[in-house]
């Protein structure tokens, strides 16, 4: 009798063995709170009445609807070129889909209204993949007509795009997360960009002593900027492209433009003998943590009202002292700040220069 129960459990533990084990569900890889909400910023390749002519139009679009299955809507703005409509903003609203799984995205406008227009027009049909923050593709199935979307803020959206019209972005810049924090290297680009559109003209670009800035993406706006004066290494060698550009470096390269597109004869060897008006500003609370070479700068476009302070705009936020404030990021600036401050800067070029 013990034998055949032995047995018998024997038996049942070969059974048990082989039924199949049914594992949970993988989970999505993204989920409808990923996209909800979120705003995008970009360009994609259009036509101007034939194929033979192709154009690149900007857009700025906001996902403000999302369900589990993926299914999406929103609106976006994109410039238009047509007669009357010239740098102008033409409105849609969309669906679409993105698969939670893949990314896989597609996108079309189906409705438009227009100030300038009686007649409704359709938006592209978009496809592509939303991977790294950014949404890449092409539109109405044609692979000549590419697009790049990337993440920014919603409050940045609109003067991204102003200052893209403008020619403020660089191409460098295009279908990255503007949400991040902007390098020495990318604000090098930056301020090229602002002081070529300024003044009209390419800025040459120059052989210079960094040694570590061979494979940059930006390195030849480093070489512009260097031999306009803009900007300036970390040491006689070491430019340090990828560092996190600080609030006084940056408020300086601002002006360091402003100074090179009103005085063709301004250099830093000859930077004081340019006076950069600052009376009457209040003095920051973090003041001493300012550099000294920054100050100018700091306080001059505070009050030309192009940079604000922070902590309701008592303090400077000049660099990073503390271990906690440089784990944090303290005092560094994102992309899209980066770029809003330059279109600051252009709107204000006929003010600024004497």
């Amino acid at each position: 009798m013990k034998k055949r129960l032995v047995s018998l459990l024997t038996v049942l533990a070969l059974v048990i063995c082989m039924i199949p084990v049914l594992s949970a569900p993988a989970s999505a890889a993204y989920t409808p709170a990923t996209f909800v909400n979120s705003s995008w910023y970009g360009k994609y390749i259009g036509w101007t009445g034939s194929e033979s002519t192709p154009i690149e139009r900007y857009m700025n679009m906001t996902i403000t609807s999302c369900d589990a299955k993926g299914n999406i809507a929103g609106n976006a703005y994109v410039t238009t070129e047509v007669a009357g409509h010239t740098n102008e903003w033409v409105k849609y609203t969309f669906k679409g889909t993105i698969n939670l799984d893949t990314g896989a995205f597609t996108m079309q406008g189906n409705k438009i209204t227009s100030q300038n227009s009686s007649t409704n027009w359709s938006l592209a049909k978009f496809t592509g993949t939303y991977a790294n923050s950014k949404i890449t593709g092409i539109a109405d199935d044609n692979t000549k007509r590419t697009f790049s979307f990337g993440l920014v803020s919603g409050w940045a959206k609109d003067e991204i795009t102003q200052a893209d019209l403008e020619g403020l972005i660089p191409t460098t810049m295009y279908g990255k997360d503007l949400r991040l924090p902007v390098t020495r290297a990318e604000f090098a680009a930056v301020s090229v960009k602002l002081y070529e559109t300024l003044t009209g003209e390419t800025a040459p670009v120059v052989s210079t002593p960094f040694t570590d800035i061979k494979g940059n993406a930006d390195i030849e706006s480093i070489g512009k900027a260097y031999g306009l004066n803009i900007a300036v290494g970390i040491s006689d060698t070491k430019f340090a492209p990828n560092n996190r550009i600080t609030r006084e470096e940056l408020a300086t390269m601002l002006c360091r433009v402003v100074k090179k597109y009103s005085f063709a004869d301004w250099s830093i060897a000859t930077d004081d003998q340019y006076y950069l008006d600052t009376s009457g500003v209040k003095t920051y609370a973090d003041d001493a943590y300012i550099s000294a070479w920054a100050k100018p700068s700091a306080y001059y476009l505070t009050k030309m009202g192009i940079f604000q302070g922070i902590e309701d705009g008592t303090r400077f936020a000049p660099k990073a002292v503390t271990p906690a404030q440089q784990a944090s990021g303290y005092a560094t600036a994102t992309r899209e700040q980066a770029i809003a401050l330059s279109k600051r800067v252009y709107d204000l070029s006929e003010v600024l220069k004497p």
